[in-house]
């Protein structure tokens, strides 16, 4: 007898979840058990909502706040060492100091994102232990240093941010909502569907069941490549 067959749709990232969904309710229609119907509907209903959801997260928004903090940081640090360039040139003891903190942290643009936020966190924590007077010059740089450490600080939540939307563990409570709403009317219909299947036989609609679990079959081993390459 066939039948539709078990899958754990919470274990998929959010995109993930949505294709499945639409792709596994256009099989569905072909489907045509007049009780079925209503439950199509409102399964097609809940994906539209979710993808509307989805749509409202925008990972762009993400990546351009990364940029621009990514940017105020190089920027901070570039100007913090030009600044000291020029204390240094007037024999002063902050330029020193200044420097020998800063010549620490000069492969900042070798390391990795996680290395190169760890290692700025520690480049201002160093700075920030250094006095700064009320000099007009050393004013500039104790800004800086506080435009180093809250760029840092930014960009480290929006990249985390972004990961997580990625990896799909959670975007906003609408995402969630939407998706556990449509999971579930998912686990309705298949409950039907394998019921209406021993009920009636399966011989009208076994390519649409085979169709369907080639897509459960095909989207299990995408979830497993993608978890791979995430955790890689």
């Amino acid at each position: 007898m066939k039948r539709i067959s078990n899958f754990y749709v919470r274990g998929m990232s959010q995109q993930q979840a949505f294709h499945f969904f639409k792709r596994t309710h256009n099989l569905m229609e072909k489907i045509s058990d007049a009780k079925l119907q209503p439950k199509l509907r409102n399964f097609l209903d809940a994906i539209t909502t979710f993808d509307v959801a989805l749509k409202s997260v925008s990972n762009g928004q993400l990546a351009e706040k990364i940029s621009l903090e990514n940017n105020n940081r190089n920027s901070a640090f570039e100007f913090i060492r030009e600044q000291t360039e020029l204390l240094l040139a007037e024999n002063s003891e902050l330029g020193k100091k200044i420097s020998s903190v800063l010549s620490e942290f000069m492969e900042l643009p070798q390391k990795t994102d996680e290395e190169k936020t760890e290692l700025i966190r520690s480049l201002v924590g160093e700075l920030e232990r250094i006095h700064i007077s009320d000099e007009s010059s050393e004013i500039k740089i104790s800004d800086s240093i506080s435009l180093l450490k809250r760029s840092n600080w930014a960009y480290n939540q929006y990249l985390k941010a972004q990961k997580i939307e990625l990896t799909g563990k959670c975007l906003t409570y609408e995402t969630l909502a939407t998706r556990r709403r449509t999971e579930d009317i998912y686990a309705e219909i298949v409950e039907f569907i394998n019921a209406m299947l021993i009920y009636n036989g399966d011989e009208e609609y076994i390519d649409i069941i085979d169709q369907i679990n080639h897509v459960i079959d095909q989207t299990y081993m995408e979830r497993l490549e993608f978890n791979q390459a995430v955790y890689a």
